[in-house]
């Protein structure tokens, strides 16, 4: 009869031990997350990341997302900030990403009024642009009945890469705990 006290106590151990495990699942959640993973300055020069984890990224089928920035040269306070999905992603001799971007109308901001407005303008922009900072595009402007192709050049801006993950995080307790 020594096999039932250890029995039970196998028991006790195992119900703690999965007692122990949901308290810890309380406590976390899994929330996705969009992560940088490669920054390129406005020559096309990398500045933070890692393209080879872009590309590994990019080939495990995970989202990706490219983002750029502007500011005016006369007055460094009106900004402008822009992120697109990458839709159709390429991978060039293994080491180069270039991307389509969703066609999208042109638009022009008024950052000076005390009401911050875009106004989009007749031109559809279709762009790909690239790890090593060049941007190729075609434009059709629907007032003039033109299209504009241009070739691949510096893009200009530097352009940050991001990549959608998921990670555990620590669920946030109520104020008054």
């Amino acid at each position: 009869m020594k096999i039932k006290p250890l029995l039970n106590i196998l028991i006790a151990l195992v119900l703690v031990g999965c007692s122990l495990g949901e308290n810890k699942k309380e406590n976390t959640l899994s929330t996705d997350e969009w992560k940088l993973v490669y920054k390129t300055d406005r020559g096309g020069n990398k500045v933070f990341g890692s393209k080879d984890e872009l590309i590994s990224l990019i080939r495990k089928g995970y989202p990706i997302k490219i983002g750029w920035a502007s500011r005016r040269k006369n007055d460094t306070t009106k900004t402008v900030e822009h992120t697109v999905d990458a839709q159709f992603l390429t991978i060039a001799n293994g080491n180069e990403v270039f991307a389509q971007i969703t066609p999208f109308l042109a638009q022009r901001p008024n950052l000076t009024s005390d009401s911050l407005s875009m106004t989009l303008l007749p031109v559809q922009s279709n762009w790909v642009l690239g790890t090593n900072g060049s941007i190729s595009s075609v434009n059709i402007d629907y007032v003039k009945d033109t299209v504009r192709n241009s070739p691949p050049k510096l893009f200009g801006y530097g352009l940050s890469w991001f990549s959608k993950t998921s990670n555990p995080v620590k669920k946030v307790k109520p104020l008054w705990d």
